[in-house]
């Protein structure tokens, strides 16, 4: 396991995670949903043609914060490179809860309930349930139809009656 980071670290990979979410959804038509695995396309700038979803989009969010900052980060999908999947992703963070409404960026919301989760989002924008925005990279079956990624409030009706909690990754603890 990974040792936790230190502030001046936290501070740099929240950074890259808030910039590369946005660019993601200003760049959205270049973002196709698929649930292919193993998801493809690691390290590529969030402007280049790729296809992944909810979990896989988290996944590729810290691969490229650790190659950008140089800082080793574990992947959120509990080391399943190209793998993993939103349950997988559920079960390595669920013993890391945020504090409610002290959301910062990097937190990882995840929706469905604990036996079958079904979507998950990252925070770009640090903040409260209201005010705090998630990048949400779509589903075919989720709330948010959009499925590109797009910026979504956890105040939405339809997210919190379907909000399993939100998530720190370890190392950003």
């Amino acid at each position: 396991m990974a040792s936790k980071l230190t502030p001046i670290q936290k501070k740099k990979v929240r950074a890259v995670i808030s910039d590369y979410c946005l660019r993601s959804e200003v760049n959205r038509l270049k973002r196709h949903y698929s649930q292919h695995r193993p998801i493809e396309g690691y390290g590529l700038e969030p402007e280049q043609l790729q296809s992944d979803d909810c979990s896989g989009f988290e996944s590729k969010v810290f691969f490229y914060v650790m190659h950008k900052t140089h800082i080793y980060l574990l992947d959120p999908l509990d080391e399943r490179h190209g793998w993993g999947y939103t349950g997988s992703q559920y079960e390595y963070l669920k013993h890391t809860p945020a504090p409610k409404d002290k959301y910062l960026v990097g937190d990882m919301a995840i929706f469905g309930t604990v036996w079958h989760t079904e979507h998950t989002s990252i925070c770009r924008k640090s903040g409260t349930t209201n005010t705090a925005i998630f990048t949400s990279h779509g589903h075919e079956n989720w709330i948010f139809n959009k499925d590109a990624p797009e910026p979504i409030s956890l105040s939405h009706e339809k997210a919190i009656q379907t909000l399993v909690g939100v998530y720190r990754h370890p190392q950003l603890v």
